[in-house]
């Protein structure tokens, strides 16, 4: 299992144990979604790195990497943090609701 399957395995053990208890063979599953998360970070941070232009070359590899790290961040979100469920700190004051109750 590589550095993302094992990321997306505790993460999901520590913030939806429900839905990790679920799952029948944890180890091949993770194995499997870290492989395809890698696959789309490889793929995104192609697409986001810019073409090689004449700024020096320490500056480029400054943006080549800006550009994985961006993708790694993109991918973890919609194949890892999107399927969460909402911690309770996190989720938004319904303001409204409470205002249409005092009215």
């Amino acid at each position: 299992m590589n550095e993302h399957g094992r990321h997306a395995m505790e993460t999901m053990k520590n913030h939806d144990p429900e839905s990790f208890a679920l799952i029948a063979d944890p180890e091949t599953h993770f194995s499997t979604l870290g492989e395809e998360i890698q696959q789309a970070i490889w793929d995104l941070s192609e697409q986001l790195t810019p073409t090689r232009g004449s700024e020096p070359p320490l500056e480029y590899i400054g943006l080549a990497n800006m550009a994985k790290l961006r993708a790694r961040e993109m991918v973890y979100q919609e194949m890892i943090y999107a399927s969460l469920p909402a911690e309770p700190e996190e989720m938004e004051p319904t303001y409204g609701a409470q205002e249409d109750e005092e009215s």
